[in-house]
């Protein structure tokens, strides 16, 4: 009961104190746009405002794609560019850094037992509608989150969380399905205050609140003066829908927007443009080569596998397959992550270390023409590649990539064909081992968690690879608690990864944020947090 009783009043206080602030002359006029998205206890609703929103100014007016209507709650949306602007509106118990190690946000710190979590939230953070942040609030937007099945982009890193519980105000208690310090990851989902889980446009405590949005996709934010930190220098933004990717590069070219977020390689040129200031960030979507390792597969042998990784240059791959917009990386982690190991990087482009790996499994040119051949019975047979692959909605990139793949392999003596399919046809050709090598895009996930990839019975393992240290170390991984265990199973993790080559691992696609001003202030940029720092942009 005193619990309840202190919460609600804390819930009055900050309300006072919200009304007051707009009573103050100074602060009332800034906030006068403000209301149709502020406090609930006060404000008119925003169809009242709807006419007093600005949708033809703002500080910075930002770009983004999104070819129909999208829901800009936390709950729904799977839009990529949406789901990194929610970032500036909702804030995590646990958050990620420049290294994307969990850190503390709302959470001002946790203790381990075990899979037993305990959180302490901070006190004394409030929602955009004056409510004060509590434990209740992170359980009901958990719930909300599990309640929308695979419809949320957080539901699968929820599946690591086996309970939550509010048990007191500021004191969360999770339990993990591991004692893995993966359950941290699971904790970094948008927290909304609970009774706006319904909106549209639903509450967060971020340094930004949404303010209202029109039927054309134009979204007005303004600076959120109960943010618990330090006041954003930008104080409005306004968010421009555009269809396509082209559409919206052309936007910040011809200064209609003031930034731009994008992993079209349509913006590789743009970021050479001397009026436009660019920063790149690396997406999860990792590009590799699936080898067949089946019986009788010339890929079923590690010693050819390693040769075609030394056979190609992936450094020309990534700039003239991948347009400059990927970054080499031969295992599954991306590398500004405090999990990647450096060592890793190991196949360097060696046309002769590819040539003695294949004289090691057998492989010579017989005949003087540049070709491999090896003796099969009487007959002389060349080692031959179907390689398959498949185009993207808007561009010929894999191709492109795949065919230079080829000339690579063939400049050592392999015999290469690519195949050019659609996306289900090259997933059933995987899946029935008709192909020699598949290149192919995943989209990973923000948690490093390579089970799905390697493990025997992993969602992702379309090859059927197995190997009993992998399913082991990654069983320890599962169990590694403190993060000085889990970097150690990871590094060797990695390093098997490099020796066995289960998947042939090239690069991480990147995305890049342009801008027709400056944008020194935004750092530590990924996949789903493109305008990290934004609110230290100065005006």
């Amino acid at each position: 009961m005193r619990s309840t009783l202190n919460c609600t009043l804390r819930r009055i206080s900050a309300l006072l104190l919200a009304l007051a602030c707009l009573a103050s002359g100074a602060l009332a006029e800034d906030l006068a746009s403000d209301l149709g998205g502020g406090f609930q206890a006060a404000a008119p609703s925003q169809e009242s405002t709807a006419q007093q929103v600005d949708y033809t100014s703002a500080d910075v007016v930002i770009g983004y794609i999104e070819p129909g209507y999208a829901s800009f709650s936390p709950v729904l949306t799977n839009d990529w560019d949406i789901i990194s602007i929610n970032q500036l509106v909702f804030e995590s118990v646990v958050d990620l850094d420049e290294n994307m190690k969990p850190v503390p946000m709302l959470a001002d710190n946790w203790v381990q037992d075990g899979r037993n979590w305990i959180f302490n939230l901070r006190s004394g953070i409030q929602f955009h509608n004056g409510y004060e942040l509590t434990a209740y609030d992170v359980v009901r937007t958990y719930q909300m989150m599990l309640q929308s099945g695979q419809n949320s982009p957080y539901y699968a890193r929820m599946q690591m969380i086996e309970t939550m519980e509010a048990t007191d105000i500021y004191i969360l208690t999770v339990t993990g399905k591991t004692s893995s310090m993966m359950t941290l990851y699971a904790m970094t989902f948008p927290v909304m205050q609970y009774e706006t889980l319904y909106d549209d446009l639903p509450r967060g405590t971020g340094p930004y609140w949404y303010i209202q949005y029109n039927e054309e996709g134009t979204v007005r934010l303004e600076a959120n003066p109960l943010w618990w930190k330090q006041q954003p220098e930008v104080r409005s933004i306004l968010l421009k829908r555009y269809y396509n990717s082209g559409d919206a590069i052309e936007a910040i070219r011809t200064k209609q927007i003031d930034m731009l977020s994008t992993k079209s390689p349509k913006a590789s040129l743009s970021r050479r443009l001397s009026d436009l200031t660019s920063m790149d960030y690396p997406t999860l979507t990792y590009e590799m080569l699936i080898p067949n390792l089946g019986d009788g597969k010339l890929t079923a042998d590690v010693n050819v596998r390693q040769a075609i990784m030394y056979a190609i240059d992936r450094s020309v791959i990534a700039s003239n397959g991948y347009l400059d917009m990927a970054i080499q990386c031969e295992v599954p982690i991306v590398p500004n992550s405090w999990l990647y190991e450096s060592q890793s990087a190991i196949y360097y482009y060696s046309p002769e270390r590819a040539l003695q790996l294949m004289h090691n499994s057998g492989w010579q040119d017989m005949t003087g023409n540049g070709k491999l051949n090896q003796r099969s019975g009487v007959m002389l047979v060349e080692p031959t590649i179907s390689l398959i692959t498949y185009n993207e909605n808007t561009n010929t990139i894999r191709e492109n990539a795949a065919n230079l793949i080829k000339e690579y392999l063939e400049a050592v003596g392999f015999s290469v064909t690519v195949t050019v399919r659609s996306k289900a046809q090259v997933r059933e050709a995987i899946k029935s081992r008709n192909y020699d090598l598949a290149l192919v895009g995943m989209n990973l996930s923000e948690v490093p968690d390579v089970s799905a990839l390697l493990e025997t019975s992993g969602a992702l393992n379309f090859n059927h690879y197995s190997n009993d240290a992998m399913d082991l170390l990654i069983e320890r991984a599962r169990a590694a608690s403190d993060e000085d265990t889990l970097q150690r199973v990871y590094s060797e993790i990695q390093m098997t990864v490099v020796d066995r080559l289960p998947v042939l691992g090239l690069l991480f696609r990147t995305g890049t944020v342009l801008a027709g001003r400056s944008i020194g202030g935004l750092y530590g940029l990924r996949a789903y947090d493109n305008f990290n720092g934004f609110e230290f942009l100065k005006e």
